[in-house]
C-alpha cells in the first residue's frame, strides 16, 4: 500500500494532532494534496491510496466497504499508532463515518465531504464502464502500477460497489459521538436531501453546503475545504 506522511512544522511531536485523509472512488491521494497543503503546519498529516487506487495495485477480490474498514484500521493501528481525526471525500467520507461508528476508539473527529449512507443517496442516472474509463484514464495511467488494460476491470468493480454499498443507516451514524462535519457542494452527485439527512441523524454535527462547487470541491476549492476542516479540528481541541 502506498501512503504519505507529513510531520507537524515543529518536527515529530507526540502531541501533534494526527489527521488521516481518505480519498474517493476512482480517485487517489493526489486529489487531497491541495487541502493537505493548506492544513500543513500544526498537524501531522497522513494519507494512503486504497487498494486498486492511485499507486496501490489491485487484487482479484471485489471492492467493498468491509475490506476498506479493515485496511483503514490497519493503517491507524499499525502505522499511525494513535487515534486520528479523519477527513474523507466521497467513498472516503462514507468510510470515515463507518469507521467512527464501528471503531470510535480510533476516531477523534470526522469531516465528511460528499458522503452517502447507501446508494439511494446518489443522484439518479446511469454509469457505464466506458464513461468512467474515459473520465480517469489519464490520471490512472500516470501512477497506477497496474496496466491501463486493467482500468475497465476496476471501473466495473467500482460501478458494482456504488450501486450496492455502503449500507449504513441513520440509526448507525446516530451513535457517533465525536465532533462531525457533514459538507457538500451545492452541485453534487449526492442528493442534498440525503446530505441533510445524514447531518440531522448525528447529534451535534455541523453542516456546510458550499456554493458554486461540484463533487470534486476538495480538489477545486482546497482552501475553502481546509478552512472547514480547521474549524472542526479546533472545536475538537486539536
Amino acid at each position: 500500500m502506498w501512503f504519505t506522511h507529513t510531520s507537524a512544522a515543529a518536527g515529530p511531536d507526540a502531541n501533534a494532532p494526527r489527521v488521516l485523509f481518505l480519498h474517493g472512488g476512482l480517485s487517489d491521494t493526489r486529489a487531497l494534496q491541495g487541502m493537505m497543503s493548506e492544513l500543513a503546519g500544526p498537524y501531522e498529516l497522513w494519507a494512503y491510496d486504497r487498494r486498486a487506487h492511485g499507486r496501490t495495485p489491485d487484487t482479484e477480490e471485489p471492492l467493498g466497504f468491509d475490506s476498506m474498514v479493515t485496511e483503514a484500521v490497519a493503517v491507524i493501528v499499525d502505522l499511525i499508532r494513535s487515534p486520528v481525526h479523519v477527513v474523507g471525500h466521497s467513498d472516503g467520507a462514507s468510510l470515515a463515518l463507518l469507521l467512527a461508528s464501528l471503531r470510535p476508539d480510533l476516531v477523534l473527529s470526522v469531516a465528511a465531504f460528499s458522503g452517502n449512507l447507501d446508494p439511494s443517496g446518489m443522484m439518479p442516472g446511469e454509469l457505464t464502464v466506458d464513461e468512467l474509463v474515459d473520465a480517469v484514464k489519464d490520471d490512472y495511467a500516470a501512477v497506477s502500477p497496474d496496466s491501463i488494460d486493467h482500468l475497465p476491470v476496476l471501473a466495473d468493480k467500482i460501478i458494482t460497489l456504488w450501486f450496492s454499498e455502503p449500507a449504513m443507516t441513520t440509526a448507525g451514524v446516530a451513535a457517533i459521538r465525536c465532533p462531525v462535519l457533514i459538507a457538500a457542494p451545492d452541485n453534487d452527485s449526492i442528493r442534498e436531501e440525503h446530505t441533510r439527512t445524514i447531518h440531522a441523524a448525528i447529534p451535534g454535527a455541523r453542516l456546510a453546503i458550499v456554493p458554486d462547487a461540484t463533487h470534486m470541491m476538495v480538489e477545486d476549492k482546497p482552501a475553502v475545504c481546509a478552512g472547514l476542516v480547521r474549524d472542526l479540528l479546533r472545536s475538537a481541541g486539536a
